[in-house]
């Protein structure tokens, strides 16, 4: 599992009351092998979360992820060409908590699209 972003707002590195770093603390919780990156809050997330693993670029923390699951707003994670990504998971399934990637782009590189509130995208 690659979690992308810790931050409870993007544009800070402040992760007090965080769903999203409360998400990935769940998972790993859960059995999950849960690795973060986020632009700005890698340290702050780590200080309150030590038992996650971080990764300092989007591409280290999808790299062997069975899925990968995108919890901030940050610009950064919209402009992932999910091309790139596709020959570093494992796997290519996104779960987007924040509506914020262009699922008929992601579905095009091949990636199965999970958002919430909205039906599951999958590659033809």
């Amino acid at each position: 599992m690659r979690h992308r972003g810790a931050a409870f707002k993007v544009g800070t590195n402040d992760v007090r009351e965080s769903p999203a770093l409360a998400v990935a603390s769940r998972l790993h919780q859960r059995g999950a092998h849960v690795t973060v990156h986020d632009p700005h809050a890698l340290q702050t997330a780590a200080q309150r979360h030590p038992e996650l693993e971080y990764a300092d670029t989007v591409e280290e923390a999808t790299r062997g992820a069975d899925i990968v699951v995108t919890g901030t707003e940050w610009l950064r994670f919209r402009e992932v060409d999910p091309a790139v990504l596709t020959g570093v998971a494992a796997q290519r399934i996104v779960v987007d908590l924040r509506n914020v990637l262009d699922a008929e782009w992601w579905v095009g590189a091949g990636w199965t699209v999970h958002q919430l509130g909205r039906p599951s995208r999958r590659p033809a």
